[in-house]
């Protein structure tokens, strides 16, 4: 769980973005895990495409400033607005590169 002066200090940057991502934020704390495939973070999701959670590894997390966290939370966030877990379950695709092409697609928007 990360402090409560850090989550207002990130919800201060989500805000001036979009209202939204702030909600998104507001709902609870990033999730911890160890998991060796996920290096930075990632969108859980289920066999259905529906979200499940929001994955962050501790030690990358850990090595951002508060601005760089709010921003890679809201990348996440788009995974889920845009529908993502749907469209990477097709079972015709390439998950590596269906991902790469939805983190060019969610990073633009972000920096657009």
């Amino acid at each position: 769980m990360i402090p409560l002066d850090e989550k207002i200090e990130i919800a201060k940057y989500l805000d001036s973005s979009h209202s939204l991502f702030r909600k998104f934020w507001d709902l609870g704390d990033p999730v911890f895990t160890k998991d060796p495939r996920i290096k930075t973070a990632a969108v859980s999701f289920n066999a259905e495409g529906d979200f499940v959670e929001f994955l962050f590894n501790e030690e990358f997390w850990n090595k951002l400033p508060t601005y760089d966290r709010a921003f890679v939370v809201a990348h996440e966030m788009l995974h889920i607005l845009l529908e993502h877990g749907f469209r990477i379950n097709n079972k015709n695709s390439d998950k590596e590169i269906a991902n790469q092409a939805m983190d060019i697609c969610v990073n633009s928007l972000l920096v657009n």
